[in-house]
């Protein structure tokens, strides 16, 4: 499979001699040197042919990294003495003269003595290498031992450790590869994202039911992007196709998983989903795009991205009644209905946070919401707002609280946020009237289908001019069932 351009690289091994000098503090009195050891770094590259035998399945080729020379390395150590953290690694320099040290006559990079290490006897365990450039530029990474990454080294970094002998000075080898920031949770170090920022995962799954209803595990391919007002910015990965093989007689994959970068900003993502002809099925649809959008690092992060949250978003393609994708976060580009979606943020420092998605087609509307941290074991009301006049509906911001419509400062109220949003145009409830209600942890789920009448599809559409307000919290030990918590804009996503 293809990734991304040639702006990041995933390339070939190099290899990395530790070695370095430093000590644990500087005592009251001059140490015994002889009850101590020292760790240096020196820096060979390597660049074996055997890493374009052995690449990763969904990298295609190897390019080379760039000839960018390393200035320092950044690491973390534990044993005796522990030196640095993930969060703030130590740091040592490189060498500006690079010695020709080696067997085959290259370059071999050795670090400048600092006073950081000067350790103590005893076992230590590298738990972090990495190299920079001059400008800070993350340049190699060595993998830990047991990902993915890590067979594609000979010696990763392992929990074993190593023994260091006082009064010796200490060389251990450590390869590294090349950075790549597509790929980054795959070095093994907990997401961390090594430019103080993570990444966080997204996996994608799929079905494909044939004319007959057989259900067949789809293969299909996907490319992402960053997304900039949910338009293609920069793109981040570029054809990453799942495997489909067979075990035990059955076809099986693995869902295709992606890092996606998350800032300190509101990141989004812009996706395309092409479904392919895979083991035992064609489809006159393989070749085009079967689902595309913009999602926010707030829908993965509560519906994909957590202990208790879903493992992947499941698409199921094929006939009509195959069935629907596990959450209806990419819109299909091929279908005619009109999509819309929303997150609601928090009003009355609730702390909610929900998210609607809404299809309509004619006169039938298909709704999906799903809050979070709402008050556990609670119904929750939930409504579409909006003005007769298609003016637009908006959310209440903090001060509306101070219009003092009901004597309470505290709070915006129905009345407070009226203003804002409009009357109820449309229930979200079910057809027994109820409203859907929280779980122990605060989450709810709701998807109804309405079959609208001509005066409510009328005072709906245009559903981008409305706004969807979510219901019901604690106040002073009573549960207020009518008080705004949530409120979101819808916006049209196809």
């Amino acid at each position: 499979m293809k990734r991304i351009n040639n702006y990041l690289v995933f390339c070939a091994i190099f290899a990395l001699l530790l070695a370095g000098c430093s000590k644990d503090e500087t005592p009251a009195t001059p140490a015994d040197p002889s009850s101590k050891a020292t760790l240096s770094f020196g820096a060979l590259l390597n660049q074996a042919e055997r890493a374009q035998a052995s690449q990763k399945a969904h990298v295609s080729g190897f390019p080379k990294c760039s000839e960018v020379t390393p200035d320092h390395v950044r690491y973390v150590l534990s044993g005796p003495v522990n030196i640095g953290t993930l969060e703030n690694p130590a740091e040592v320099d490189i060498s500006p003269n690079p010695g020709d040290y080696d067997d085959d006559g290259e370059d071999e990079f050795f670090t400048l003595e600092s006073e950081d290490l000067e350790l103590p006897e005893g076992t230590y365990t590298l738990e972090y290498f990495a190299v920079y450039d001059d400008e800070d530029n993350l340049i190699w990474v060595a993998p830990l031992e047991g990902e993915e990454l890590a067979n594609y080294v000979d010696n990763p970094i392992s929990s074993d450790g190593f023994f260091l002998s006082a009064g010796t000075k200490k060389y251990v080898d450590v390869d590294v590869l090349c950075y790549d920031k597509r790929i980054v949770n795959e070095y093994g170090y907990l997401f961390f994202e090594l430019e103080t920022f993570k990444a966080i995962d997204f996996c994608i799954f799929g079905n494909f039911c044939d004319e007959n209803g057989r259900h067949f595990v789809a293969s299909y391919s996907v490319d992402v992007w960053v997304s900039e007002n949910g338009e293609k910015g920069a793109q981040l990965y570029d054809d990453v196709s799942n495997s489909v093989v067979l075990v035990d007689g059955e076809y099986s994959s693995e869902p295709v998983c992606f890092a996606l970068p998350d800032t300190s900003a509101d990141d989004e993502y812009y996706f395309e989903i092409t479904l392919l002809n895979g083991p035992g099925y064609t489809s006159g649809d393989a070749g085009t795009i079967i689902r595309q959008g913009a999602i926010t690092e707030d829908e993965v992060r509560f519906f994909f991205d957590g202990e208790d949250n879903i493992d992947y978003y499941h698409f199921r393609e094929g006939i009509e009644d195959c069935g629907d994708d596990n959450i209806p976060i990419f819109p299909d580009p091929t279908d005619e209905a009109m999509v819309y979606k929303s997150c609601l943020k928090s009003l009355n420092d609730s702390g909610v946070v929900a998210f609607v998605y809404a299809k309509l087609e004619g006169n039938k509307l298909t709704t999906n919401t799903y809050g979070f941290d709402t008050t556990p074991n609670q119904m929750h009301l939930q409504h579409i707002h909006g003005f007769e006049n298609d003016d637009n509906a908006t959310c209440p911001d903090p001060t509306a609280a101070d219009d003092d419509e009901d004597g309470d400062d505290r709070f915006i109220s129905i009345a407070e946020g009226a203003p804002f949003y409009g009357p109820v145009q449309l229930q979200l409830n079910y057809e027994d009237t109820s409203f859907p209600m929280s779980n122990d942890n605060g989450k709810f789920e709701y998807e109804r289908v309405f079959m609208l009448s001509g005066e409510t599809r009328g005072l709906i559409d245009p559903l981008q001019r409305k706004a969807v307000v979510v219901h019901g919290r604690m106040v002073d030990g009573e549960y207020v069932a009518t008080l705004p918590v949530a409120c979101g804009q819808l916006e049209r996503t196809n």
